[in-house]
């Protein structure tokens, strides 16, 4: 009794197995590839972050902290830019929630806040807030408390603007705010807790309500520039 197997000739049963053999190879370079350039692209976002995170402390200090409350925001900032990094490498997302993206977002938030905190003349952000032109009369007016929060909504509005608009640029699959702004705000609530040592728990809660308003509308605003600047080709 013959088989199928027999009856085929065998230019077609090579044809067929270089076919799956050329397949399985062009998807493996194809994957290896991809994960090449989301390693690289996490190894930069992480590098960013941690720049962030050591340019927001450098410079501040840390003589009246306590060796406990130094540690645990410095354990607290690790943890949560690991879990930033992983969630954008890994691609996290559902249909509806952008994780990987909102996370990326935040972690270059993170480094752009950095940077400006570098260049700030007083390492004590908020008493620098305080004599300028602008904080100065909020703050004689409405109190520190609501300076800070003007100084939150200001500052992290920049810092949620620019990072929306650098990584999504050329997306085009439609983004809301809540996600992004919330990893941008997460990932600056051990910042703004390190420079409120010392201070009231108004100007606290002022501050972080002042980041949490900011990061939102920054990543609102830059998401509509995305969709206005930017807007993907009909092809």
């Amino acid at each position: 009794m013959t088989t199928d197997t027999d009856q085929t000739p065998p230019e077609i049963r090579e044809g067929v197995r270089s076919g799956i053999f050329s397949a399985i190879r062009e998807d493996v370079e194809r994957r290896g590839g991809r994960t090449a350039r989301l390693l690289a692209v996490a190894g930069v976002a992480g590098i960013v972050g941690a720049a962030g995170v050591t340019l927001l402390i450098s410079r501040h200090p840390f003589g009246h902290h306590p060796t406990w409350h130094v540690a645990m925001l410095s354990a607290l900032w690790s943890g949560l830019l690991v879990v930033a990094v992983a969630f954008a490498l890994l691609r996290l997302r559902t249909p509806t929630l952008p994780l990987d993206r909102a996370a990326a977002i935040g972690v270059l938030g993170l480094g752009i806040a950095g940077l400006c905190s570098a260049v700030c003349p007083d390492p004590h952000f908020l008493h620098w807030w305080s004599g300028t032109s602008i904080g100065a009369p909020i703050t004689r007016v409405g109190g520190t408390a609501l300076s800070a929060l003007c100084f939150g909504i200001v500052t992290t509005f920049f810092f949620g603007a620019v990072s929306t608009i650098l990584l999504l640029g050329v997306a085009r699959q439609p983004v809301k705010a809540f996600i992004p702004a919330t990893a941008l705000f997460i990932l600056l609530i051990p910042g703004v807790t390190l420079q409120s040592v010392d201070t009231s728990f108004g100007i606290l809660l002022g501050w972080l309500m002042g980041a949490a308003a900011g990061a939102y509308l920054g990543v609102a605003v830059g998401i509509r520039a995305r969709a206005l600047f930017f807007r993907p080709s009909a092809g």
